[in-house]
């Protein structure tokens, strides 16, 4: 769903306080002030609550302070697949450097790969060039998402 700014972690909050599971991913980085540094943790998705919920419970998510609405795509509700959001921990728990990119993904230029050991083994996902190293994306088809991990490129084989 869609939440008001700098809101998700609260509105996550709020909604395990009801009962509905909710999901914020969260990534640490450290942040600079003039006086000191911190790490800090800070949404992946800026705006995005994941929840996994029932048709009677919509009501009640729409009620929560911060909920703006669902994430719709073609005017139905998205629903995120659980191997996506399963995905999506498994990246954040590992400490890889993430980003977003919000971007509507295009495949055509970059090939299709598969990680063959280590805990992200099985993952499919499409290489694209940056900067000195190599990222793969990995999609989250249902919001219209990319999220790209940096990885060893010898972990990597064509899918």
């Amino acid at each position: 769903m869609y939440v008001a700014s700098r809101q998700e972690k609260k509105v996550g909050e709020l909604l395990l306080e009801k009962n509905i599971e909710a999901y914020v991913p969260l990534i640490k980085t450290m942040r600079q002030w003039s006086d000191r540094k911190k790490l800090v943790e800070l949404p992946l998705m800026n705006g995005y609550v994941f929840v996994c919920i029932n048709p009677t419970q919509n009501d009640a998510v729409m009620q929560t302070r911060g909920v703006v609405n669902f994430v719709r795509i073609e005017k139905k509700i998205a629903v995120v697949r659980d191997t996506e959001i399963a995905s999506l921990k498994q990246l954040i728990e590992l400490g890889y450097q993430i980003e977003i990119n919000s971007k509507p993904h295009n495949y055509k230029e970059g090939d299709k790969i598969k990680i063959t050991s280590g805990a992200l083994k099985g993952i499919e996902g499409f290489i694209t060039q940056k900067g000195n190293g190599r990222f793969l994306e990995i999609a989250l088809e249902s919001i219209k998402q990319t999220i790209k991990v940096k990885l060893p490129e010898e972990i990597l084989i064509p899918a």
